[in-house]
């Protein structure tokens, strides 16, 4: 592992997905981690953006769980089936994590009607387009129109989402459900065991969708031993039908 810089801790700030509590991560920067190095990382609750290395150490809250999907028993839903065919006209083409104006305008468009705020050309190559570990590009696409971009991570034995972004023109189709499926399927594979969504937080309509994707396994912070979850532990997350 090539490391860039020990590990820091970042001022607090007001959380993103719990309002009233406060955020604070652990980081560090990393030039080039294979993919063992990056497997145990994923293990110990680590996420990552470009170089960059993070995960939640806020002392009065342990709401952020990672959760890791079992790739090889996964089975889908009703609803999920019924987003594949919404989706069965768009092709995915995998490729190199490499910066074109086409991905970048994807992301650009989604961050500013989603969430309202403004994507940078740099801050998308420093995030998307470089990485300490193999990563890709997953292509989204309606004929010759890019209507979403995934970046996921490779390690030894699972892959890792980053992001995905999507034209909001077609939120009707479901696509953040659709790429969870693309993405655990091309795990499978690929022979990867386990499928990282990134952190699950009970109390966020925004991140329940990732908890549907059953069996999966949740990280206890304290012992950092990782447990199939049954269906009450989290008793925000709809039933599976």
């Amino acid at each position: 592992m090539i490391c860039l810089q020990r590990k820091n801790r970042a001022a607090p700030v007001e959380c993103p997905y719990l309002p009233g509590k406060e955020f604070i991560q652990e980081y560090f920067l990393a030039l080039e981690v294979n993919e063992n190095e990056f497997s145990t990382l994923l293990e110990k609750g680590w996420r990552k953006f470009g170089y960059y290395f993070f995960r939640p150490v806020c002392p009065e809250c342990r709401e952020c769980i990672p959760i890791r999907i079992l790739t090889d028993r996964c089975r889908y839903t009703k609803s999920m089936n019924r987003v594949l065919r919404k989706n069965s006209g768009i092709k995915v083409l995998i490729s190199k994590s490499e910066f074109n104006e086409e991905r970048y305008q994807v992301f650009k468009k989604h961050s500013e009607i989603r969430f309202n705020t403004g994507l940078s050309m740099q801050s998308f190559i420093d995030d998307f387009c470089v990485s300490a570990v193999p990563s890709v590009f997953m292509d989204y696409k309606d004929g010759d129109r890019l209507i979403g971009v995934g970046v996921v991570d490779i390690s030894s034995n699972a892959l890792s989402s980053v992001y995905f972004a999507f034209d909001p023109d077609y939120s009707k189709k479901s696509p953040g459900i659709f790429s969870m499926i693309v993405e655990i399927e091309t795990a499978k594979n690929l022979g990867k065991k386990y499928y990282y969504p990134g952190y699950y937080i009970s109390d966020s309509n925004s991140m329940s969708y990732k908890a549907k994707f059953k069996p999966y396994e949740a990280l206890d912070w304290e012992t950092f031993k990782w447990s199939e979850q049954s269906e009450d532990i989290y008793p925000g997350v709809p039933v599976s039908e």
